[in-house]
């Protein structure tokens, strides 16, 4: 193989390879700002649910017409530690087991 020939090669392979990694980190770049996202979103909904299920006034505004503040307020409750413990097993901070 000639010395340009090899110049040539090395030079596309080395930016092949760049453009692998970059392709990869902005892939990674773009998972980790979805997850911020989805962790700010879960956040604002914890907010909301510990906001109706602590204000009697509120959940009369939301609740169901055949349902009273105080049930509802317990079920908004329920939901927000599940809600809650689904968020802490997305970001890893539950074990298994």
């Amino acid at each position: 193989m000639k010395l340009p020939t090899a110049v040539l090669t090395a030079g596309a392979a080395l930016s092949l390879t760049t453009a692998v990694v970059g392709a990869a980190r902005l892939r990674k770049d773009a998972r980790h700002q979805a997850e911020r996202h989805e962790a700010l979103l879960a956040g604002n909904q914890l907010d909301w649910l510990n906001r109706v299920s602590t204000n009697v006034d509120l959940a009369e505004l939301w609740k169901p017409e055949d349902m009273k503040a105080e049930e509802y307020m317990q079920l908004m409750s329920a939901n927000r530690l599940i809600c809650a413990l689904s968020l802490r097993h997305c970001l890893g901070r539950v074990r298994d087991g």
